[in-house]
């Protein structure tokens, strides 16, 4: 209904946006709940990386007097960052600067889409850069902008191509701006490398329970436990899959490993 997964619905609700009722895998969302997870979505849409708004919103979130919703606010996205809107003008929270609009400001509520830059700054022509030097400059872009960071990682991926962080990286990437068959060659890749590595086993998980195949979502969680026995959101994903199926018994089990592991 609010086009986001269960997956990035439950991380909202462990970051403090939403206010559900019921506790552990099964939980009830009021009305003001479905607002917040519309408005996540819109700005998500409009090009704020994932890790920002998260950031963004949660600061936010936390001057909130009372129980107030985030939904009791107009929110709006201005080149890749969030931004509050009001009659007296807009304003980013994150650093209290004002934002002037010269082709006016949207109403509120409405988020607004603004183009973002799609080309990775070159190197100079002077100076070659290494594996090193465009993985950080990936890194760099990440929050900024996606795009040019996947083009630096994959500028990075040619210089090393036996670098495993690197391809785990681009895949994250490409996974969140939903390319999702470029992930999963990332993340195999990945492993190509480096079998051990609980991460990329991991977000293969992630791909094929978002994409409704629990069997193998199961035995990919699985699996990056038994390389990683305190990876969490293993636990947790674990959990989702099984309320989902039906069995409760293992559903409470690997919430309860969830939460001994995050507990403090």
């Amino acid at each position: 209904m609010c086009g986001l997964d269960e997956a990035q619905v439950r991380s909202l609700v462990r970051a403090g946006f939403l206010a559900p009722n019921g506790r552990g895998v099964s939980l009830r969302f009021a009305f003001r709940d479905v607002l917040v997870l519309r408005l996540v979505r819109q700005l998500l849409e409009s090009g704020v990386p994932l890790r920002r708004l998260r950031r963004q919103l949660r600061d936010i979130k936390s001057r909130l007097a009372g129980d107030r919703s985030l939904a009791s606010l107009s929110i709006i996205a201005r080149d890749g960052h969030v931004v509050i809107a009001s009659e007296d003008g807009a304003y980013r929270p994150d650093t209290g600067q004002l934002v002037f609009d010269f082709a006016g400001t949207p109403p509120p509520g409405v988020v607004a889409e603004l183009p973002l830059s799609r080309e990775a700054p070159g190197p100079s022509p002077t100076m070659v850069l290494s594996a090193e030097d465009w993985f950080e400059r990936a890194v760099n872009l990440e929050e900024t902008d996606p795009v040019a960071a996947i083009a630096a990682y994959r500028r990075a991926q040619k210089l090393s191509p036996e670098s495993p962080d690197i391809h785990i990286n681009l895949g994250r990437l490409c996974a969140e701006t939903g390319d999702l068959s470029g992930a999963e060659r990332c993340f195999r890749d990945a492993l190509a490398i480096d079998p051990g590595d609980a991460t990329a086993v991991y977000n293969l998980g992630v791909i094929a329970q978002d994409a409704g195949n629990d069997s193998d979502a199961i035995d990919l969680y699985r699996r990056a436990l038994a390389l990683d026995p305190s990876l969490a959101e293993a636990h947790y994903n674990l959990a989702t899959v099984y309320d989902r199926g039906g069995d409760m018994r293992a559903a409470i089990r690997h919430i309860n490993e969830y939460r001994k592991l995050t507990r403090g």
